[in-house]
């Protein structure tokens, strides 16, 4: 018998229209995250979202999003080694991808639903690096605000791994990547701007590492 010609795959969701009203920064991540098209075959979304959204619960916050459940609302936090002496822009990594765990910072993606584990990111670092540092001094903790803005550009309730004003490792919680549909959400820039994407897609594109880093149930 013939034999069958090989499947082909979907078409890429294009991105979706820049709001005519859109912001600097707004434009700027539809700009990267466009430009990425071919890395994010599932599309993404960019959404508005009330002022008092922090202020409410996370139902009333998945509603405005229209997410699969609350487990599907993310956020991302920059952590420091606070064991490391260096000091901003100082303890970047300084050989490229390759060299992540050198990092002083790190950006760690996690559920709302979930508690971050400070301890499994120390571990995590630590088999990285061979055991060549000391796990007592491998100690992250959230950094600074002022920190935050500085290598990232956004604001507390905004920070992003996109379009960001100095690149950081990504390190992606595993219950982020097992989610089902595969479609998560983050902040954007802006505290009413929220960003949407496949995990296993936005890991492809952004290069982040998946680990345990949250409590048990």
């Amino acid at each position: 018998p013939a034999t069958p010609p090989p499947a082909t795959p979907p078409p890429a969701t294009p991105p979706p229209a820049l709001s005519p009203d859109a912001t600097e920064n707004e434009a700027t991540i539809h700009a990267e995250l466009a430009a990425l098209g071919p890395a994010f075959p599932s599309g993404f979304r960019l959404e508005r979202v009330p002022g008092d959204y922090y202020d409410r619960d996370l139902e009333f916050r998945r509603r405005c999003l229209s997410a699969w459940s609350t487990s599907h609302l993310c956020k991302s936090m920059v952590m420091e080694n606070t064991k490391d002496d260096r000091t901003f822009p100082g303890g970047l990594p300084e050989g490229g991808d390759d060299d992540w765990a050198s990092s002083k910072y790190v950006m760690v993606i996690v559920q709302y639903v979930s508690k971050l584990q400070a301890e499994k990111i120390r571990d995590f670092v630590y088999e990285a690096r061979g055991g060549k540092t000391p796990r007592k001094k491998i100690k992250f903790r959230l950094a600074p605000e002022e920190v935050s803005d500085a290598i990232t550009g956004f604001s507390h309730n905004a920070v992003t791994p996109i379009a960001t004003r100095t690149r950081i490792p990504v390190l992606l919680s595993h219950r982020i990547a097992a989610l089902e549909p595969d479609f998560f959400w983050l902040g954007a820039g802006e505290v009413d701007l929220k960003v949407g994407f496949s995990a296993r897609e936005f890991a492809g594109a952004y290069g982040a590492l998946t680990l345990d880093c949250t409590y048990d149930d």
